[in-house]
């Protein structure tokens, strides 16, 4: 039996996010001026990429850029403690 995990907003943002650190980007919410109850999502770490995948990457930031600023806004980024123990291995 295949099991598949429900496509939702919150799922695609976190299967994103992990996609992101696991590439070791950072994964930033920051306040847009003006505008008090509004974010936008920041990577940092992108010039490190292929510029065809990082354009693929933020496309899909960009469709889910509330979930994601919501996620690390909250601080509740999944699997932050799978990457974090990743990176700290790898040293």
């Amino acid at each position: 039996m295949i099991i598949t995990p429900p496509d939702t907003p919150r799922h695609r943002a976190e299967g994103l996010y992990r996609k992101l650190r696991s590439l070791g980007l950072d994964v930033q919410a920051q306040r847009v001026v003006g505008e008090p109850e509004t974010y936008r999502v920041v990577i940092e770490g992108l010039k490190s990429l292929n510029p065809d995948h990082a354009d693929r990457l933020m496309r899909l930031v960009r469709q889910n850029e509330a979930e994601l600023a919501r996620m690390v806004l909250a601080n509740r980024p999944p699997g932050l403690r799978e990457v974090q123990e990743e990176e700290e291995s790898s040293v």
